[in-house]
């Protein structure tokens, strides 16, 4: 077992993973001596008006004045996502999944804080709550934080060719992809988890970075920060002439969402912020697992706030990438009915599978029906840690083989990324969450042997696939890029082709009103936007009787 297998396994090894007994998940925890935050979610019965919370709840529910001489109650906001924002997510909920309701719950979710907050007075409490009808659940959420499951001298060895998952089967056939100018671009990533290495040669001169006004904790070592330098590699490293390739290297922007800031750890409120800065067509990745039965690890949103934010966003035509736990928990089992009877999140969930043609379960993986794609669990070449091998000493310059359902997960979601990409770029549209998982499971190499992890991507399929859903041949779309995105002033759409006579650019708002258009050459074509309104804005190229439409926002 190597060392990024051992630290997938041990992650969130001191956090408690069970959650509160409640309606929905229906599993009493066993607390450690660790800290937690209450988070309570009231029914849609509750009409919470301002920030008047505790009032309120006084006012609504009458058993609530007993409770709170016993517990002295301080009630906020658990949501941390603006009005204006969830409101926007409402209207993409309606029109994308034509029922908002799950962005609506997010508005009755409350963290609450009592006094002398031992983690007994907190389970009393939950259960006090849970007896009343207008509480949907309560969910305990650990406060202690755990580990998680151009070159410069010397000259780094190119480690493209030992990405193998890259090829053919027993890899997901991203090659193909990259054959057909296919990299992800104008897709924005996401990513949930603790930190990562900026600095690292191969993600230095990208556009990955922490979110604006959050930090990551200096308490967090670099077994914490060097997870995520993995992940980010797999994801996004720069596709040069050393180290790794990024398998959606093309993509926009990813951007990390730290779950351990200097203020402390908050996973709900990591997740929150990823979530509000994110809209249709956006993939997030959770490189995080918590614990079921036993404390054994399963999927992140098997805690009900995690789950709540995670339909939300679904239902808002986000996707959701998420790892399945290095737990080998059985998610079909007795134990997690009530986690079943949710229905579904609409999340991608991501299984541990060998790096062979058997693609069989490895031992750790979590399974069940609940599982929808696997990816590879060992021998994924990835950024950071140096376990692998470092040049000349230096931080930056580290490599490593990683491992668990943290190396699957990457996988899978560039899987994602680069689909979402050709898919918006043949119709102007997006697949949601549940769509891109039904292309994932219908067009992916079978499972071998184990519990059910499901299918391994399979890039040339999936693509082959959309062209037939479209009607589309895969040589009837324009490659083009654009740069920056979002942009303030200027943008540069470079076209990758030979353009006719008639080739042209048209640049429609969100309305679908053509607001701008000229013709095109090959290569590098700016124009101004410094006179447009901020908003979404759609480029459309149209060259040789092909057409492709990439989305832009000006700010």
């Amino acid at each position: 077992m190597d060392k990024k297998l051992l630290s997938c396994i041990l992650l969130f090894f001191f956090s408690i993973m069970g959650q509160a007994q409640n309606k929905i998940e229906g599993s009493q925890p066993s607390l450690a001596d660790t800290g937690h935050e209450l988070y309570v979610a009231f029914s849609e019965e509750v009409h919470f008006d301002g920030p008047n919370y505790k009032e309120t709840l006084l006012g609504s529910i009458p058993e609530m004045k007993v409770i709170e001489q016993e517990f002295h109650l301080q009630c906020e906001k658990g949501i941390a996502i603006s009005d204006e924002q969830l409101n926007f997510m409402e209207s993409e909920a309606v029109r994308i999944s034509k029922n908002s309701q799950s962005v609506r719950k997010l508005r009755n979710i409350l963290k609450v804080t009592i006094d002398n907050p031992t983690n007994e007075r907190l389970q009393v409490l939950s259960a006090k709550l849970e007896k009343l009808p207008q509480v949907r659940y309560c969910s305990l959420m650990s406060t202690m934080p755990v580990p998680p499951p151009a070159d410069i001298t010397p000259t780094t060895t190119n480690y493209e060719p030992n990405q193998t998952y890259l090829q053919a089967n027993p890899g997901v056939n991203m090659s193909y992809a990259w054959g057909l100018g296919l990299t992800g671009s104008g897709i924005r990533i996401r990513d949930v988890e603790y930190g990562f290495n900026k600095n690292h040669e191969d993600l230095a001169d990208v556009n990955a970075s922490i979110a604006a006004g959050m930090t990551v904790s200096s308490s967090a070592s670099v077994d914490y920060t060097e997870h995520g330098t993995a992940v980010l590699g797999i994801v996004y490293a720069d596709k040069g002439t050393y180290g790794i390739s990024g398998m959606a290297y093309g993509a926009q922007e990813m951007v990390q969402f730290p779950e351990w800031q200097e203020i402390g750890y908050n996973r709900v409120n990591a997740v929150a912020q990823a979530v509000a800065h994110s809209i249709a067509g956006d993939v997030i990745i959770y490189e995080m697992q918590t614990g079921g039965q036993n404390s054994n690890y399963v999927p992140a949103e098997f805690n009900a706030a995690v789950w709540d934010l995670t339909k939300a966003a679904t239902d808002a035509g986000i996707i959701i990438v998420a790892a399945a736990g290095n737990g080998n928990e059985n998610l079909d089992g007795a134990y997690y009915t009530a986690y079943r009877n949710r229905g579904d999140s609409g999340a991608i969930i991501v299984g541990a599978g060998s790096a062979s043609l058997s693609h069989q379960k490895l031992s750790y993986s979590t399974y069940g029906s609940r599982v929808d794609v696997q990816g590879w669990g060992t021998n994924v070449r990835a950024t950071g840690y140096g376990d692998y091998s470092i040049f000349g000493g230096d931080f930056n310059q580290q490599y490593t083989n990683f491992s668990g359902t943290s190396s699957a997960t990457p996988i899978v979601a560039s899987c994602a990324v680069v689909l979402q990409s050709y898919y918006h770029g043949l119709s102007g549209n997006y697949l949601t969450s549940i769509q891109m998982r039904d292309l994932l499971k219908l067009t992916g190499i079978p499972q071998g042997t184990g519990g059910n992890i499901g299918p391994l991507p399979n890039m040339q399929a999936a693509i082959q696939h959309i062209n037939a859903l479209l009607s589309t041949p895969e040589n009837a779309r324009v490659v083009f890029t654009v740069f920056p995105n979002p942009v303030k002033d200027r943008i540069a759409i470079t076209i990758e082709e030979e353009v006719t006579a008639t080739a042209k650019m048209e640049i429609s708002n969100s309305l679908g009103q053509i607001v701008y258009t000229t013709p095109i050459i090959s290569g590098k074509n700016e124009v101004s936007l410094a006179n447009f309104q901020n908003g979404l804005y759609f480029v459309k190229i149209t060259n040789n009787g092909k057409t492709s439409v990439r989305k832009i926002v000006k700010q």
